[in-house]
């Protein structure tokens, strides 16, 4: 898979093939079938694996409801996975962000999510947001912007300060606040 994931972002998930694959891993070709059927298959693995990585550490104690304690720490521990594996998430993302195959994953992603973005909606709407639908959206959109300079401009952005910034945003955007108060 990490060759793969490898080749993938470098010559583009269709330019890639299981020879070239199979030939890099140092495996045989045949070899490489029995672990998995296809290269979408690997696609596939790649992608649940990175979603799966990020967002295992939503709502941790898997009741259906996000506590601000909860989301605290699913922020702080994204960016963690996201420093301990920076050259992974490169990867990852620049396949991810591949025209045909964003267009392949894209409804089976967006099914998984859906519970995880329903808990974040009913999470707002518990911190006092005025128009969670919209806050939702913002934070999403603040997270996963904030991921790809992490990944693309570490050195203009570095990930400890975004981190700290993002939590901070995300808590203003949802109940206006100006700052993130521990004590509150």
């Amino acid at each position: 898979m990490d060759t793969a994931l490898e080749l993938f972002a470098e010559n583009g998930f269709h330019a890639t093939s299981m020879s070239q694959i199979a030939k890099k891993a140092g495996i045989s070709k045949g070899l490489a079938y029995n672990y998995f059927e296809s290269k979408n298959k690997i696609l596939d693995e790649i992608i649940t694996t990175g979603f799966d990585t990020i967002f295992s550490n939503f709502d941790l104690n898997k009741d259906g409801v996000l506590t601000k304690e909860e989301f605290k720490f699913f922020i702080n521990k994204s960016f963690q996975v996201l420093r301990e594996n920076l050259r992974y998430w490169k990867l990852y993302y620049s396949i991810t962000l591949q025209p045909k195959v964003a267009e392949s994953f894209q409804s089976e992603y967006l099914e998984r999510a859906k519970p995880i973005f329903s808990m974040f909606y009913q999470f707002a709407e518990s911190m006092g947001s005025k128009d969670p639908e919209s806050d939702v959206i913002a934070i999403s959109a603040l997270f996963e912007g904030s991921y790809i300079f992490a990944i693309t401009s570490s050195e203009f952005f570095p990930i400890d300060k975004m981190e700290k910034v993002v939590l901070n945003t995300c808590f203003r955007i949802i109940s206006n606040q100006k700052e993130l108060n521990d004590e509150s």
